[in-house]
């Protein structure tokens, strides 16, 4: 049996962790690693964290690389809501925070110590190589991924949120986010420590703030790689407290949008394309080397269960697509709920904790309830005082709560479909579309806003999680642009996810149907 050839284009977290595991499922494999940049110390961005439930499925394969980057790490930072006059908890110590720089060491130094031939400076075409497999691993903008654009079926968009990597030269007390005014302008950051005397400072600015700070106009004249120094200096003002005084640190620092990479296929002939290569999910749910490394993983096994290539890669995308579509799902709407972040600044504290704990669907009022009772309690305080030391019973105590609206009296939060089906007040409305930010999404909000009468609108839909979510997301922005009422229709298995969106304001009641 002839040794099977491995090219890795790419030397990130995601090819070098394919490599090593490749190599180690098959040892007599010749896996060569292509990283265009000279060394790991060039690398864009500062910290990146780790779920343990990855760092579990990694210890599973190759506990040697696990226990080294754990070594490495900063773990144990919990997360903080940090406003103006107060700090409010959102959740415990969960993930590990490392530099990007030494986990690319880490992974470097492990692939090299079992054979990989790592080639530092070698930018490859995949043309140029006649490897039995070839693994693109080259990241969000993927020059492989173009160039086999129309075979893998490619989807590229781009957030609306402008967003900047930068890092601090101490260790932040516990990872953060916070909103800062600057003038009219409003900057939000995710902080977190990554390592001793390092901090990542992850900074967005809304479309408004863009707009009234005229950040587009500090790109003007940088050249390629080139920091936007001024834009850097604005933010030091606006995060001079959070800061302490410091600077700043930067790496070819400058606003970028985030892009959403979805691919209709992950493979064509012998190449297999992996990490932010194949799929991006957005940086506020921290899952890009997460869903890496994961990956990684699930093509070396499936490489090494078979000698077909098409076989295995076809194996490693069943594997793989359905945990990225829901991570992807969870990201989209985190992602949206940053991007909106103004419409909820001014709100109680614990009220935004509450929506953002809840955000994406996957966690429940009673979830947050659990670890934090007194401050679901006090975001609850606009339905009444929450039975909070019975986490079990709250998603019956916020739908039992009632409703004066304008357009809308109810006894109860949550409505018996045969009561509303034929009320005349109530106008039915379906959304269809996952993307409750976009062109369509803006013209549907815009036509309801100009109708200026209190109405009762009732949102409707498929009942899969994404059009849920997308369904709930949406009743939110119509809450926030009309003077309606609006229900939401939820199949009876989504009631937490509807309860939550009574809860934080997202809409003013639901319809379960069975």
């Amino acid at each position: 049996m002839s040794h099977r050839t491995i090219d890795v284009i790419g030397g990130g977290p995601a090819g070098l962790a394919a490599a090593r595991l490749i190599k180690l499922a098959d040892p007599s494999s010749r896996v060569t690693v292509h990283e265009r940049s000279d060394s790991s110390t060039s690398t864009f961005g500062f910290g990146v964290s780790l779920t343990e439930s990855t760092m579990r499925n990694l210890s599973a394969v190759d506990p040697q690389t696990a226990e080294r980057i754990r070594q490495v790490s900063y773990a144990g930072h919990s997360l903080t809501l940090r406003g103006d006059d107060r700090d409010v908890q959102l959740h415990g110590a969960r993930n590990l925070a490392i530099g990007r720089a030494a986990l690319l060491e880490v992974l470097t130094e492990a692939a090299a110590d079992i054979g990989v031939d790592i080639r530092m400076g070698s930018r490859v075409d995949v043309s140029d190589t006649d490897a039995d497999v070839v693994v693109a691993a080259d990241g969000a903008r993927s020059a492989v991924r173009d160039k086999l654009a129309a075979e893998l079926g490619v989807h590229v968009s781009y957030g609306s949120l402008h967003y900047m990597w930068c890092g601090a030269d101490f260790a932040v007390d516990t990872a953060y986010f916070a909103a800062r005014s600057l003038d009219d302008a409003l900057f939000v950051t995710h902080a977190y420590p990554y390592a001793d005397g390092r901090s990542t400072f992850l900074i967005e600015a809304d479309e408004q703030t863009w707009k009234s700070a005229r950040l587009a106009d500090n790109e003007t004249g940088l050249a390629p790689g080139e920091t936007d120094e001024v834009s850097v200096r604005m933010l030091e003002q606006a995060f001079s407290a959070d800061l302490h005084g410091r600077k700043l640190l930067t790496n070819r620092t400058r606003w970028a949008r985030f892009p959403t990479v979805r691919l209709d296929r992950w493979s064509h002939g012998n190449v297999v394309v992996l990490g932010d290569a194949a799929h991006t999910a957005h940086y506020t749910i921290g899952s890009g080397t997460k869903l890496a490394l994961e990956d990684a993983i699930a093509l070396a096994r499936s490489l090494a269960d078979t000698r077909d290539v098409t076989e295995a890669f076809t194996r490693y995308e069943a594997a793989r697509r359905p945990v990225v579509d829901r991570f992807k799902h969870l990201a989209a709407r985190s992602q949206g709920w940053w991007s909106s972040y103004r419409n909820r600044h001014d709100q109680l504290p614990e009220r935004v904790a509450l929506s953002y704990m809840t955000r994406a669907g996957n966690l429940s009022v009673a979830d947050y309830a659990t670890a934090h009772p007194e401050i679901v309690q006090a975001a609850l305080c606009h339905l009444g005082d929450a039975p909070v030391t019975d986490p079990a019973t709250l998603d019956d105590w916020i739908l039992s709560r009632p409703l004066d609206h304008a357009a809308l009296t109810l006894a109860r939060r949550e409505i018996d479909p045969d009561a509303i089906r034929d009320d005349a007040r109530v106008r039915h409305l379906t959304w269809t579309d996952t993307d409750v930010w976009g062109d369509r999404a803006d013209e549907f909000v815009a036509e309801l806003e100009s109708r200026s009468a209190q109405t009762v609108v009732m949102l409707e839909g498929p009942d899969d999680a994404p059009s849920i979510g997308a369904r709930i997301d949406m009743a939110e922005r119509l809450r926030w642009h009309t003077a309606s009422a609006v229900v939401v229709t939820l199949p009876s298995v989504a009631r937490p996810e509807g309860a939550a969106a009574v809860a934080a304001g997202r809409c003013d009641a639901v319809v379960l149907v069975r």
